[in-house]
C-alpha cells in the first residue's frame, strides 16, 4: 500500500466511547515523547503508539475532540467527527454492533499516516475503535 497515496488520507480511523479520568491522564495516553530520539533507547512511545504498534504518529492527521464532562448521545458526539455525514449511519450500526449507546469523546486519525492492528483491542484510552469511514 502506497503510504503517500491521497485517496487514503480522506479516510479516517473512528474511536468513540467514554473516559472520565483526569484531562491530563487522558491526554498522556496522546503525549509523544520530545526530548528523545525515536531510535534512541530512552524514547518513551505514547499509549496510543503501543495500541497500534507503532512507536510516533504525525499530530497532523488526529483529530482529538475536547472530552464531554457527561455522556452525550451518539447523534450528538458524532456531530464532533470528521465522518461524511453520508457514514453516519454506518458508524452508529457499529456503535450499536458495539454495545455504545452514549459517550463523551471521540478522536480519529486519518488513514494515509496508519493501520490498525486486526484484532482490535477492547479499549483504547476507554474508547473502542469503531472503524473506517470516509471522511468529510
Amino acid at each position: 500500500m502506497d503510504p503517500y497515496d491521497i485517496d487514503r488520507y480522506e479516510k479516517v480511523h473512528l474511536w468513540v466511547g467514554t473516559n472520565f479520568e483526569s484531562d491530563a491522564e487522558y491526554k498522556k495516553y496522546f503525549e509523544l515523547d520530545y526530548s528523545a530520539e525515536l531510535d534512541e533507547p530512552a524514547y518513551k512511545v505514547c499509549g496510543f503508539c503501543k495500541d497500534l504498534g507503532i512507536r510516533w504518529y504525525d499530530e497532523d492527521f488526529i483529530g482529538i475532540i475536547p472530552r464531554s464532562n457527561k455522556e452525550l448521545t451518539l447523534d450528538e458526539i458524532l456531530k464532533e467527527s470528521a465522518i461524511d455525514p453520508a457514514e453516519l449511519e454506518n458508524v452508529k450500526a457499529e456503535c450499536e454492533n458495539l454495545g455504545i449507546k452514549r459517550a463523551n469523546a471521540i478522536f480519529w486519525y486519518s488513514d494515509g499516516g496508519v493501520s490498525v492492528p486486526h484484532p482490535y483491542k477492547a479499549n483504547y484510552n476507554g474508547l473502542r475503535y469503531i472503524g473506517l469511514f470516509q471522511g468529510n
